[in-house]
């Protein structure tokens, strides 16, 4: 597997604390920062995971055996910690009598709601991962066309752009709000385009060089696009129409100028968003029921102090994720990875592991 790339790193801690903001005070106005984050926040989310599988999986992906690999692997990488936000929700639930369906906690543990019922997830925001899992389930699909022919995988993509103009222009209507349209917006096959687009990215640019002089503008250009890009009214407005092919796009430049266009850091700032984009998932599954855990504890208390809950529940999120990816999340990943690893890959293990040694070795004489 490829060394990850930080800056794509950057940009989903940026895009997890925007959507963690988003839950905790934003406002479902499409014209506000926080507005269009709260929706393309989990659309660049989409479009990153396609470019991460494709970074991590362009080589490994080559017969149904490493597919099935593939699939357990993201299995070891999305279940655990599913399960464990599943829990803190449904216990709290079933004490305050208010208990969920033992099919919809059947559903959400196996993810399979993402592909019979996307509607039906438990934990906020969780219904992008069941729309992941629909998209892993493809990937060795989509992969397995761009390694026969590229034009193929284009192809491909393109289709599924088509899928995503159907939802913008005819089942999605601009007349009413998005919340009364939740359950069609949520589909998986509305957001596929993205993680397709995510993927073509990488097929058709991973060999591209942007000179260092427009690397700047461009990353520049591409934010104070989304930012300033005219907008307003219920968030419809931006998942319908031209906005939606406007924003789409913008959010692609975007994830684009992350990967080739990295801005430089300081150090500190860099490891810190490092940190908290490797811890993405934490941050986007736990920060909810931290906000609840939060809210409860000062009023226990008596505490009443404005901003302080949203505060406390950013900190307490953070902390949290990073202590789960480190104690739970990690070992499971690796778990699954060594579950799933060949004879080939095995061996090269030991080859270098016996070659660490030496170079150990011949550094301690």
């Amino acid at each position: 597997m490829p060394n990850r790339l930080e800056s794509l790193d950057w940009l989903r801690g940026l895009m997890a604390l925007s959507i963690m903001l988003y839950h905790f005070g934003g406002r479902n106005d499409a014209a506000t920062p926080l507005g269009k984050l709260g929706i393309y926040g989990v659309s660049i989310f989409f479009i990153l995971s396609g470019l991460s599988m494709a970074i991590a999986y362009d080589r490994y992906i080559k017969d149904l055996r490493s597919s099935a690999n593939f699939f357990v692997r993201r299995l070891f990488r999305i279940w655990p910690l599913l399960w464990l936000a599943v829990f803190m929700v449904a216990v709290p639930a079933y004490l305050a009598g208010n208990p969920y369906s033992w099919s919809t906690i059947a559903l959400n543990v196996s993810t399979l709601f993402g592909f019979v019922a996307p509607s039906q997830y438990i934990n906020m925001g969780a219904w992008s991962i069941g729309n992941e899992m629909v998209y892993y389930a493809f990937t060795p699909i989509f992969i397995s066309a761009y390694h026969y022919r590229r034009q193929l995988g284009n192809l491909a993509t393109a289709a599924t752009v088509v899928i995503g103009f159907l939802f913008a222009f005819y089942f999605l209507k601009p007349s009413a709000t998005l919340e009364v349209q939740w359950a069609l917006y949520i589909n998986p096959f509305n957001n596929l385009f993205l993680y397709c687009a995510g993927l073509a990215i990488y097929y058709n640019f991973r060999d591209i060089k942007v000179p260092r002089q427009l690397r700047l503008p461009i990353l520049i250009g591409t934010i104070a696009l989304f930012f300033f890009y005219p907008v307003s009214g219920d968030q419809i407005n931006i998942v319908t129409g031209l906005n939606r092919v406007a924003l789409s796009l913008i959010s692609l430049a975007i994830v684009f100028a992350f990967y080739k266009c990295p801005p430089t850091l300081p150090k500190f700032i860099g490891d810190k968003l490092e940190q908290l984009g490797i811890a993405t998932y934490g941050v986007y599954l736990l920060h909810p029921i931290v906000l609840v855990m939060t809210n409860s504890a000062l009023q226990m208390f008596s505490i009443k102090i404005k901003y302080l809950p949203t505060l406390l529940a950013i900190s307490l999120t953070i902390v949290l994720a990073r202590l789960t990816f480190r104690f739970f999340e990690s070992p499971m990943i690796s778990f699954g990875k060594k579950l799933t690893q060949t004879g080939a890959a095995i061996k090269l293990d030991k080859q270098r592991s016996n070659a660490s040694a030496t170079t150990d070795s011949g550094q301690a004489n």
